[in-house]
C-alpha cells in the first residue's frame, strides 16, 4: 500500500525533527546578577534534550565531534533581554568575537537579536553582560536551532 503524499512528508518531519540540535533557556523569575564581563548562564529549561550542546553551568553551547545533533552547520540563534532600572548591554559571543549587541534602556525595556551562523567543531557561543548588573525576570531567553 502506498502512503499518500502528505502522509510521507509529515513521517519525514517527525523523523528529521528528533535529530536536530535545539534549546531554549530562560532566566529564573526575579532580578539575576550577573555583572559586567560575565557570561548569563541560562539555567530555566525550556526545552534542553539531551545532546543539544547547551551547558546551564557555563551558560555556553558547543558544537561537538561527529555528525549527530550538535555537530557543525549552520545554526539560528536568538537572545531575548530585559534589564529592569539600569541601561545594559549583553553581546553574542562566538568565542572572544562579538557577533551581535543588545541595548536596553531603563524601565524595563526589552531587545531581542536572532542571527545564522555556520558553526564548526568546537566553536563556543555564549551571551555575555557587557554594561549594567542584573536582568529581569524570565523575560531573558536565549535559543538555538541548527538549520542546515
Amino acid at each position: 500500500m502506498m502512503m499518500k503524499p502528505t502522509l510521507t512528508c509529515i513521517l519525514f518531519v517527525l523523523m528529521c525533527r528528533g535529530s536536530i540540535a535545539h534549546f531554549t533557556m530562560t532566566l529564573p523569575s526575579g532580578t539575576t546578577t550577573v555583572g559586567s564581563g560575565n557570561k548569563v548562564k541560562y539555567n530555566t529549561v525550556v526545552d534542553n534534550p539531551t545532546g543539544s550542546g547547551y551547558n546551564p553551568t557555563t551558560g555556553c553551547f558547543t558544537v561537538v565531534a561527529g555528525t549527530g545533533p550538535a555537530g557543525a552547520g549552520v545554526y539560528s540563534i536568538s537572545v531575548s533581554m530585559m534589564s529592569g532600572f539600569d541601561p545594559s548591554h549583553l553581546t553574542i559571543r562566538k568565542g572572544s568575537q562579538v557577533l551581535v549587541w543588545l541595548y536596553t534602556d531603563k524601565d524595563y525595556n526589552m531587545a531581542s537579536q536572532t542571527i545564522n551562523v555556520n558553526l564548526v567543531l568546537a566553536d563556543q557561543i555564549c551571551v555575555q553582560m557587557e554594561t549594567g548588573s542584573d536582568l529581569f525576570d524570565v523575560y531573558n531567553t536565549f535559543s538555538m536551532a541548527k538549520i542546515a
